[in-house]
């Protein structure tokens, strides 16, 4: 026997594009509410918040190291070339 849980998840998946569209239009309509509850559980689960933070942080912190990276690469090509070692890029 299934339980509404899960009626509830196969109803999600199997109409996801729906669901997903009047999600949105609640946001849209009901800004005010929606930000007062992602405060309220932001005060309320703070080791929640703390521990999306380090994760978000850790996976930026390797994007900008790449794209840091990348510059400099792009940066030494650029100084080779109006050297004259174009050809060595």
């Amino acid at each position: 026997m299934t339980t509404t849980a899960e009626k509830k998840k196969e109803y999600y998946y199997a109409n996801q594009e729906k669901c997903l569209g009047w999600a949105k239009g609640y946001r849209d309509r009901n800004k005010k509410k929606v930000r007062a509850s992602a405060l309220a559980w932001r005060k309320n689960n703070p080791e929640k918040v703390r521990e999306y933070n380090v994760k978000y942080s850790a996976a930026n912190r390797i994007k900008n190291d790449e794209k840091r990276i990348e510059n400099q690469y792009n940066e030494w090509n650029d100084t080779l070339r109006e050297l004259g070692y174009g050809d060595l890029v």
